[in-house]
Order: structure tokens, then C-alpha cells, then sequence
């Protein structure tokens, strides 16, 4: 016989039953509480939450109440159960780590239908007493394998159904080369790598953190993609077709349900919600919201309607969506009617709607390893600004860096952010004298980077010294946090970009592995608003073990987007109008890492690091002043390490690591031209020491960057026993447009002698 059952794990997602009421075995009504825990290790989870189906599923337990009420004894194992449909309602986000879901089921009466029983039913799904997700309307019956073969699908074509012709329809923000979808490019999606699946327009979403996606391995239902049209389907707005190849081995029927294997009706409805969320990805929501994901629109009711089956000697579904609705506002949603077929049987159908909402990699539960000194973390109104705080600055919701102040941001509004792993150069906050979210100039922030000899950057400098770029990033950022803490961002309403402008550096030391943490003092000078721009200047300190080693004055600004929409860069000087396209024959492919130039304590350094491709050109006795000039090369890559790291849903190439090109140059030019200087024991500084540093941006290099140029002007060569001292003058490049400029800057090779 083949009674009522649960399923089986993974998919017995019911915890624990509170209580049962309905006299057992009368076939009347009854209430059944269940409840289920959302645990941090679920296997479900799908950025964090329990996905839209799953959420349904654990409202399983009507089957528990149907058969304490006696269905059984009417069946006599003869008969199955089946979903017939429901109409659902979600309300608010989805459950996450630490919810536990209160259903409350109701079996509200019976119906019999020739020999078919039927039950209709009801339930809500509360967490910590407000309801997430009701369903109304429930049917469900119970069919011989005969009446089930026999069924005649759901009645619906999209040809002979009405749309709002009124919907608004949006048009796609990127435009899309392919109509097909092979297997590897949904998983490539699902695995987070949208531009993988996607390829050429897509570059903003390789240098994402944490891409919108949908579920990967056995929760991943889509196997290709034969078709996808923006203008397509019977109503000319839209159409994706989905397939899933089915096996008789799949995990979902083994125990849904025992001796009746078949495939949740909620799981295809996931598997339609990710057909939507790919679609959604395809004509370009999720661009600019990095870190956001995909759910049903709340407040809607959703009509779903079960005609069919998926079993083991089932082939072939497929899923189509007709799209009617489109809009890319600030939380972005699409409307469409969702059809799945199994084997040509029009199977399961509803409308139902998708949206993108913000979301953070840093979630508020994550455990961090806190890095303390010791002393007391300062606060403001009770929020202290530890490293969670910090990091939260990088990664997480706006209001958990800077707390009540920043709860404007947390609706998905960008803001200016740290740097993020492992370009994050803040350990902690020591003092802060000014009162937070007050425009005004004289702040100042004592911040501290804690330095681990085993970091990432001195394995890839060969002088195991703490690279140039590095130490910037240290100098430079607190002047970020101490910006946003003055509530910078707030001033104008409107999302607004935090850029570096210039600055003046003298370095007198370098920091080493075991140089234990570095201490920046960071005055803020002046803070000027013009327009919908505001400039902020800075006075830093480094010091280390107590002694001064850098001396920094630099300025930032906050501008909107479009002031970068068409940038027009620094003025480009006579001697440079032909560096880009003069004809060398020199060329050196640094890919190939020449034992010449990357070999022993000197040498050039490792790819984490190595920000040239090439030095596609050498003049030496060109120039401005006649004593060099080199040009270096470097194809921009999306899915370079840094754009993730900076800035989290604001991706743009560090300006630090623009300078630390220029100097790379410059020491491929020491290597080259002066081997005899290069022994064993020889060792580039970070950059000069006690010679100042002058570096001015007027652009950024982005992911849908092709190319950097940087020409480099050799102004000065200093011998002598000890060192050999270069000093220079460079511009730098991006797809034909002078961004960055450094003048002086400088590298000396230093070669200890016994």
C-alpha cells in the first residue's frame, strides 16, 4: 500500500509538530503548528536566505494533517497525492540563518470528484510572529496512476490570454549577443561568474564581489537555454525558454515520496523563478548592483495552478516565461506568466513577479575575528566604530559602519566605501576628536594597519618589502573613513563617487614584515562644496614603531557619475601626442617573467602585483630631456583581483596601483640598463625615500577599460657604489585618454655591501 507520507530528507524540511487539532480518522477539518529552523548550515541556502520554493515546501505538514484525519482509510494506498495549486502571497524578504518559520496549517474541507478526493486547505508562515508567507486557496486530491497519465494539462496559451498592454516595458540595459545558453554558462552564472555566461557588454559584472545569482549544484534546475528573445513570445515583449533533462537518478525523487517518486511542484516553481532571475541578469538589471539578489515580489498574490507530473520515466521540462512587465527602477522587477511543461504536457502555470533587492557580503551575523589593541573603541551614540564597523565600511550595509546616520543607504542607495580584502588597509580606529556627521573641516582620525608578515603583498615583492601601493592604501584610507564619518555623502541626494584627486608624499623609511603595525594621523584641512561636487583635503602622518615615515598631503572628492561619463582626463603635452602609437622595436612580454627581470631580492614582482603586460617601447635617448623613455603596457582584465576589492559595487583600478605601474617601469628600466648593478644582494626601495612623490588623477581605469599606456620620462640617472637613483616624469593612459600623471617620481635600486 502506498500511504500519505512526508518526504524523506533532504526535503523533510518540517523540524517539529506544536500540536494537531481535528478528530483523527473523521475526514473533517483540522489545524496542524509545525515549525522549521533556518540554520546557518541548510543545505538550501542560497545567498543567505532559504530560496522562494524551499519556503513553501516547509509548509509540508498538510500531508501529516490529511492523513490524521483519515485519508487512508478512503485510499487504501491506491491512491497518490498531488498538488493541484494555491494562491500565495509572500511578505517581506525571505527567511535567513536564525529564523525559525511557524506554520499554521488548515485543512478547511473535502470534495469528491467522480472518484478523485479532493482537500482544500489553508496557511500562514510567521517568524517572530509577523507573516512571511500565506497561502490561500490550497487544493490538493489524490489520482490513480491512471487519472494522473489521463490529465489534460493546464488550459492556458499565452496567444489566447490577455496582458496589460499598458505594462510598462522597460528596454534592456545591455544589449545581449546570444539567443542561447549552453549548460556551461548557466552553471557559470549560478557558480557567480555572470560574465563567463555572458561575455562582451558584461565586463561591470566580472569585477563584482558578489554578483546576483541563483542556486548552484542539486538546487540548480536549468540545463539549457535555447532560447531567449527580448522582443519575442506572441506578445512581442519578451520570452525565455528554459530546459531540464531529467534522470531517473535525480535526488528529488528519492523520498518525495517514498514508493511515489516525483518532483515538487515548489521546486518547479524555483526552477521558473530561476529562469526569471537569469533573464532579469541577461538584459542587464543586475548591473550596478553588486551584492543584491533575486526574490518574488511581496504583497502579490500568485495564483499556481499543478497539472502534471514529473516522474522518473519523465524526459524533458521546460520552462517558459512570457514576459509582460519590465522596470529598471530602483529596485528593479519584471512581471511574467510562467509555464512549465514536462514532455509536452503543459504542466504548472502562474504569474508571478521577480526583483532585485540590496543585499550586502558582509551579513550582520557574520562571526569576525576581532583585531584589537586593547584599548577602548571610540563611539558615537552608543555605535562604536570597531572592525566589524570597519569592514562594514568595505562590505556590508551602510547603517552597520557608520550606524543610524547611514540607515539612508541601506534602502540600496551606493555610498562611498573602504577598500574590501585584501586591499583593506584599516585594522582599527583609535580616536576620532570630531562629531560625526558635521561637514566641517579640522578632524582629525588616528587610525592603525596592523602589518602580518605573512600578507600577500610581501610574498609578492621579492624585497619582502611593503610595496609602495600598499603603503598608499594605508595613508590614503582613513582619510575615506574620516570623510564619510564627517557625512560627506549625505550632503547632496544623490549617489556620489569618492575619488583621489592628487597628492605630495615624502617616504623616509620602508615597513617590513616585522615592522608590527604602521599609525596614520590624519588631519582633515578643508571641506568646500561646489555644486553637486564636494573636495575634502588631508594632512597625513604615518609613523611606525613611533618614528615619522611619511609626511602625505593629498585631496578627495566627491562627484556624481555622470562627471565621469565622458572624462576628459589631463591635458596632453607636446612630447607625448605620439608616445601611444610611436613605432619601437623593442618590446619585452613580461608574461613570460625573463629570468632577467624577475630573478632574486631585485626583480620585478610576482603577477598578484605586476600591474605591465609589456614594455612596448624604448627610446634611450628619447624623451622630453633626452636621457630615456620607455612605454609600458596592460590590457585591462574585468575580473581582475582589484576591481572586486575596490570598491565594492563601485569597481575602478586603484589609483595606488597606477603609481605602482609607473614605478614598475621605472624598474625595468634599472634591470635592463644596468645589469652590472643587479647582484645578489641588490634591492629596489618602495620609491625613493626622502624625495617627495607628486601624483595627480583626472580619471579612473573601470572594467569596460581595454588598455593602459604609460609613458615614462627618464629625467635623472644618479650612480654611485651604493645605489643607482632614476629620477622621472610619467604619464598614464586608458583607452587613449591621459588619466594620471606623476612628476617627480622616482626609484633607486640600493646594493648592500659586505
Amino acid at each position: 500500500t502506498k500511504p500519505v507520507r512526508l518526504p524523506e530528507p533532504p526535503l523533510l524540511l518540517c523540524d517539529r509538530i506544536l500540536g494537531i487539532k481535528g478528530e483523527p480518522g473523521n475526514m473533517g477539518t483540522g489545524v496542524i503548528w509545525t515549525e522549521t529552523d533556518v540554520t546557518e548550515d541548510a543545505w538550501y541556502l542560497h545567498e543567505g536566505h532559504m530560496p522562494a520554493g524551499i519556503t513553501i515546501e516547509s509548509g509540508q505538514a498538510d500531508l501529516l494533517l490529511i492523513s490524521w484525519l483519515g485519508v487512508d482509510f478512503l485510499n487504501r494506498g491506491e491512491r497518490v497525492y498531488r498538488l493541484l495549486g494555491c494562491e500565495l502571497t509572500y511578505h517581506g524578504h525571505l527567511p535567513q540563518p536564525g529564523d525559525t518559520l511557524h506554520y499554521k496549517i488548515h485543512v478547511d474541507g473535502h470534495a469528491k470528484h467522480g472518484d478523485v478526493r479532493l482537500f482544500f486547505f489553508h496557511y500562514d508562515c510567521t517568524i517572530n510572529g509577523k507573516v512571511r508567507l500565506s497561502v490561500r486557496h490550497g487544493q490538493a486530491g489524490f489520482f490513480t496512476l491512471q487519472e494522473l497519465n489521463e490529465s489534460m494539462g493546464v488550459l492556458w496559451d499565452a496567444k489566447d490570454n490577455e496582458y496589460d498592454t499598458n505594462a510598462r516595458l522597460d528596454p534592456p540595459a545591455i544589449h545581449c549577443d546570444h539567443q542561447q545558453f549552453s549548460r556551461q554558462q548557466i552553471q557559470a552564472f549560478a557558480a557567480g561568474k555572470p560574465f563567463e555566461c555572458f561575455g562582451k557588454g558584461y565586463e561591470l559584472l566580472a569585477a563584482q564581489l558578489a554578483p546576483p545569482s541563483i542556486s548552484s549544484g542539486n538546487m540548480l534546475f536549468l540545463h539549457e537555454i535555447p532560447i531567449f528573445e527580448v522582443d519575442g513570445g506572441p506578445w512581442g515583449r519578451g520570452y525565455m525558454k528554459a530546459l531540464q533533462y531529467i534522470q531517473a537518478d535525480d535526488w528529488f525523487f528519492n523520498g518525495h515520496f517514498y514508493q511515489d517518486p516525483c518532483m515538487p511542484g515548489t521546486l518547479m516553481l524555483e526552477a521558473g523563478l530561476q529562469v526569471i532571475a537569469f533573464y532579469m541578469t541577461a538584459i542587464g538589471m543586475t548591473v550596478g548592483r553588486d551584492g543584491w539578489r533575486f526574490e518574488p515580489v511581496p504583497e502579490k498574490t500568485y495564483k499556481l495552478r499543478c497539472r502534471g507530473q514529473v516522474i522518473p520515466s519523465s524526459k524533458l521540462v521546460s520552462y517558459e516565461i512570457f514576459v509582460e512587465s519590465v522596470v529598471f527602477d530602483d529596485e528593479p522587477v519584471i512581471f511574467v506568466d510562467l509555464l512549465g511543461s514536462v514532455d509536452g504536457l503543459k504542466s504548472f502555470h502562474t504569474k508571478i513577479g521577480v526583483r532585485l533587492v540590496p543585499a550586502w557580503p558582509l551579513k550582520e551575523n557574520t562571526i569576525l575575528h576581532e583585531q584589537s589593541s586593547g584599548a577602548p573603541v571610540p563611539e558615537f551614540n552608543g555605535f562604536k566604530f570597531d572592525y566589524r564597523s570597519l569592514l562594514a565600511c568595505a562590505w556590508g550595509k551602510p547603517s552597520m559602519a557608520f550606524g543610524k546616520l547611514y540607515q539612508p543607504f541601506d534602502r540600496g542607495r551606493k555610498v562611498a566605501r573602504l577598500p574590501g580584502p585584501p586591499y583593506h588597509c584599516i585594522s582599527r580606529i583609535i580616536s576620532v576628536d570630531s562629531p560625526m556627521g558635521e561637514m566641517q573641516s579640522g578632524g582629525t582620525v588616528i587610525a592603525e594597519f596592523d602589518v602580518d608578515p605573512n600578507a600577500w603583498y610581501f610574498q609578492q615583492n621579492l624585497a619582502k618589502l611593503m610595496p609602495y601601493a600598499v603603503f598608499m592604501e594605508a595613508a590614503l584610507q582613513p582619510c575615506g573613513w574620516l570623510a564619510s564619518y564627517m557625512g560627506c555623502a549625505l550632503a547632496i541626494d544623490e549617489e556620489l563617487m569618492f575619488r583621489n584627486l592628487d597628492g605630495k608624499a615624502v617616504m623616509t623609511a620602508a615597513v617590513l614584515p616585522t615592522s608590527g603595525s604602521i599609525r596614520n594621523v590624519v588631519k582633515n584641512k578643508s571641506v568646500s562644496r561646489s555644486g553637486k561636487m564636494i573636495i575634502v583635503a588631508f594632512h597625513v602622518q604615518t609613523y611606525c614603531k613611533e618614528e615619522k615615515i611619511y609626511d602625505l598631503d593629498t585631496v578627495f572628492g566627491f562627484f556624481p557619475a555622470q562627471a565621469f561619463a565622458n572624462q576628459a582626463g589631463l591635458p596632453i603635452e607636446e612630447h607625448e601626442k605620439n608616445c601611444l602609437t610611436e613605432h619601437s622595436d623593442f618590446n619585452v612580454n613580461l608574461k613570460q617573467r625573463q629570468t632577467e627581470y624577475f630573478s632574486n631580492l631585485y626583480g620585478l614582482p610576482g603577477p598578484g602585483l605586476l600591474m605591465l603586460d609589456a614594455i612596448s617601447g624604448f627610446w634611450p635617448q628619447g624623451g622630453k630631456y633626452n636621457k630615456g623613455r620607455l612605454r609600458a603596457a596592460k590590457t585591462i582584465d574585468p575580473n581582475e583581483w582589484f576591481f572586486k576589492a575596490h570598491f565594492f559595487q563601485d569597481p575602478v583600478q586603484p589609483g595606488s596601483l597606477g603609481v605602482e605601474a609607473i614605478l614598475q617601469t621605472l624598474q625595468f628600466y634599472v634591470l635592463h640598463c644596468f645589469p652590472d648593478k643587479c647582484d645578489g644582494q641588490a634591492y629596489f626601495e618602495p620609491v625613493i625615500f626622502d624625495e617627495p612623490v607628486i601624483w595627480k588623477y583626472r580619471g579612473q581605469v573601470v572594467p569596460t577599460n581595454k588598455q593602459v599606456i604609460i609613458s615614462t620620462d627618464i629625467k635623472q640617472i644618479i650612480m654611485n657604489e651604493s645605489a643607482v637613483t632614476v629620477l622621472a616624469e610619467s604619464s598614464y593612459f586608458v583607452d587613449g585618454t591621459k588619466i594620471y600623471s606623476a612628476n617627480p617620481i622616482g626609484i633607486r635600486l640600493v646594493t648592500i655591501r659586505n
